[in-house]
């Protein structure tokens, strides 16, 4: 009679250890097991020849796996990248042994160990300019209020002051965490809106919010608006340009402001007229890397950062698509992920729902989000959205502990 077998599904070292507890397994056995419980696909991109030759050797040497570009062996290509696919003991062994190597690979060697850390966390704490959040455990939900007349699901909706207003509010005692004020359409096909214009849509909003002990951030590209929106009591700014303003960074470090920074390629002008990417994965995780960099390197703490890799910015419904699945990729940054899928075209594409009716389909979107590592959602329904991410925590979090 053949015994039973079973895939186990094994997240945290506190997990690993309790199935070899079951299982009889000696204790000091199980310390040496656990790091080999955890398996990881890694990709290193821009190497040269020498660093991706050596990454191979030593790799392989461990018992793990390493593919590079055709040519790397012969030198006969400027770059490569390294595929390595390898446990947690074997990448720590790796780590261990590029120290002492040359080629710059303590360097390659200390950004491995800092992606395996990074994909390891589990909460953040995200410092906004006078609160903080604790992100990770319980998704952080972020209430979307367009005082603008012309976005795409309730633009004039709410462009009435006390309208606006009266919605924030509700959103609260619904359980949004924050509310992310925009003054500017990001819409496909958007055009640009003035200063002046965008300023007297959000500021008496913003006063007023403020005034009442409402969290909230303001969505804008401009340095000038995130300036006057701080001022007024702003925690956060959300950036879909990812500080395309080059004086955006340093308004948000003077404030000691929380920020978001996106992935768009484009306007929101021009931004679908070309979905098509070699690698959109890779783009946007580049991207985002080198914009984190530059916002740290402007004074912003890691702290204030989160990344939203900008679902419907520029991407097919089959790109939208991919990047859920493939979240957890993002995790490698180190930092919590925003996910705004509430209401989009994608989802209208798949169930065929008229923006109102997407309710359905941006909670299963948003939930798989949750699921797959992100750490914040933006939306529209935020009591439906508060309780759908209430479930996707307690799933995401069984086992994880210890």
């Amino acid at each position: 009679m053949k015994p039973p077998v079973r895939c186990l599904e094994i997240r945290s070292v506190g997990q690993a250890n309790a199935e070899m507890e079951r299982s009889g397994v000696d204790p000091s056995g199980a310390r040496i097991m656990a790091t080999k419980q955890f398996h990881y696909n890694l990709k290193a991109t821009g190497l040269t020849p020498a660093q991706a030759n050596v990454i191979k050797q030593e790799m392989l040497s461990l018992g793990g796996e390493a593919a590079v570009a055709k040519g790397a062996a012969s030198c006969s290509i400027a770059e490569s990248d390294a595929i390595l696919s390898g446990t947690l003991k074997q990448y720590g062994l790796l780590v261990e042994k590029l120290k002492y190597q040359s080629f710059a690979l303590p360097d390659v060697g200390r950004a491995i160990g800092e992606a395996l850390d990074n994909i390891a966390k589990r909460s953040f704490v995200l410092k906004g300019r006078t609160r903080e959040w604790t992100l990770g455990k319980k998704t952080l939900i972020m209430g979307i209020l367009n005082v603008t007349p012309d976005s795409f699901s309730d633009g004039g909706i709410f462009f009435d002051k006390d309208a606006a207003i009266e919605k924030a509010l509700k959103m609260v005692d619904d359980g949004a965490d924050w509310i992310d004020i925009g003054g500017e359409s990001t819409r496909p096909g958007a055009g640009p809106v003035p200063e002046e214009e965008e300023l007297k849509r959000i500021m008496p909003v913003a006063e007023a919010l403020s005034k009442r002990g409402v969290a909230f951030s303001v969505d804008t590209s401009k340095a000038g608006v995130a300036d006057e929106a701080l001022k007024a009591g702003a925690e956060a700014i959300n950036d879909v340009s990812a500080f395309s303003d080059p004086a955006m960074a340093e308004v948000c470090a003077r404030h000691k402001a929380s920020v978001i920074l996106m992935h768009m390629r484009g306007t929101p002008g021009n931004m679908q007229k070309d979905t098509r990417y070699g690698d959109l994965m890779g783009e946007v995780f580049s991207y985002l890397s080198e914009r984190v960099d530059y916002a740290l390197a402007s004074g912003i703490e890691r702290e204030r950062i989160m990344i939203d890799p900008g679902l419907g910015f520029g991407k097919s419904k089959e790109g939208n698509l991919e990047m859920i699945a493939r979240l957890r990729e993002f995790t490698s940054l180190g930092l919590p992920i925003l996910v705004g899928a509430s209401r989009k075209s994608f989802i209208g594409a798949i169930t065929g729902a008229k923006e109102p009716e997407r309710l359905s389909g941006t909670l299963a979107a948003s939930t798989s989000a949750v699921l797959n590592g992100a750490s914040a959602l933006r939306v529209h329904d935020v009591k439906e959205a508060r309780e759908a991410a209430s479930m996707a925590d307690a799933i995401k979090m069984t086992g994880l502990n210890g």
